[in-house]
């Protein structure tokens, strides 16, 4: 009977000892998940807010961040054009003939030779519109760079004189070798020129813009002065130069593969009429300046 009181005693005994056990580890394991208090900051009003930054002599400073200077905004401009450049495809030359026109203004000056000047003065003789026809053709040198453009084309002008410029002009009528001295106060020149443009094309590799320079050789087809009354022909009086020979300079831009658009400034080198046509003019020049379009067919 004993045994059995005190085996029914160190079994309560047991169980009471793993209860307490139990309890006294949810409590060590409650205290260790206890949050401490956070401590807050008060948010600081208005007038407890730090005074701006000033120099010495109280002007206020402020300070600029460098994504906002002007150095690094142009430096960030020059970089994204950089890429831009280098992004763009090639332009290349290629082989192309097709159609040119053009509109421009023309004029022929010369020195007034006066004798009892010291300096000789610079007298416009014609001016007018002139208007361009004809075929042309570009043919690369290489693939990107050089080109030489060239063409057959009319030209034609007319070109009203100038009120009290042009005096007199000497011209054989009987084409005999006789010379007549003919008054001119105003009246016409009118021109057609038969013209041959040889230029070389220069461009970088990425840029649709091409600067052209060269000559342009000239016949003449039609050259009359037209007065009142009268009608020079100075290609059959012999007064008008065979052939013209002039400085082209000039640019064209490549807008499609078919269309191109360019302007041209020319200057002639050689004398256009015999010499002492013009009475008392010296060193006649003839300039034009066209503006123009080229259609290319193939």
């Amino acid at each position: 009977m004993k045994h059995y009181i005190l085996g029914i005693l160190l079994t309560a005994a047991f169980a009471f000892a793993q209860d307490a056990s139990t309890d006294s580890a949810s409590s060590s394991t409650g205290s260790a998940t206890v949050k401490e208090p956070v401590e807050q900051t008060a948010i600081e009003g208005p007038a407890e807010q730090a005074a701006p930054e000033r120099t010495p002599e109280g002007y206020r400073i402020i300070r600029i961040g460098v994504q906002e200077t002007k150095v690094y905004k142009d430096s960030v401009v020059k970089v994204q054009k950089e890429k831009e450049l280098e992004n763009r495809k090639p332009v290349p030359l290629n082989f192309s003939a097709g159609l040119m026109a053009s509109i421009g203004f023309t004029g022929i000056y010369g020195e007034r030779d006066l004798h009892y000047y010291a300096i000789d003065s610079l007298s416009g003789m014609f001016f007018g519109f002139q208007f361009t026809l004809g075929a042309t053709a570009l043919i690369p040198i290489n693939q990107y760079n050089f080109a030489i453009r060239t063409g057959v084309l009319l030209d034609y002008a007319d070109m009203p004189t100038q009120t009290d410029v042009l005096d007199r002009i000497m011209i054989d009528r009987t084409k005999n070798g006789g010379v007549e001295y003919k008054e001119e106060s105003d009246g016409n020149l009118t021109r057609a020129l038969l013209s041959f443009p040889v230029l070389l094309a220069m461009k970088t590799m990425k840029s649709p813009v091409m600067f052209d320079i060269g000559a342009r050789f000239s016949i003449p087809l039609i050259e009359e002065i037209e007065e009142r009354s009268t009608k020079d022909d100075l290609i059959d009086n012999g007064v008008r130069s065979p052939l013209d020979i002039a400085l082209l300079v000039g640019g064209e831009i490549i807008v499609s593969p078919r269309f191109l658009v360019f302007a041209f400034f020319d200057v002639q080198m050689n004398e256009p009429y015999k010499e002492g046509f013009f009475v008392g003019i010296k060193d006649i020049d003839n300039f034009g300046l066209r503006l123009g379009l080229i259609y290319n067919l193939l």
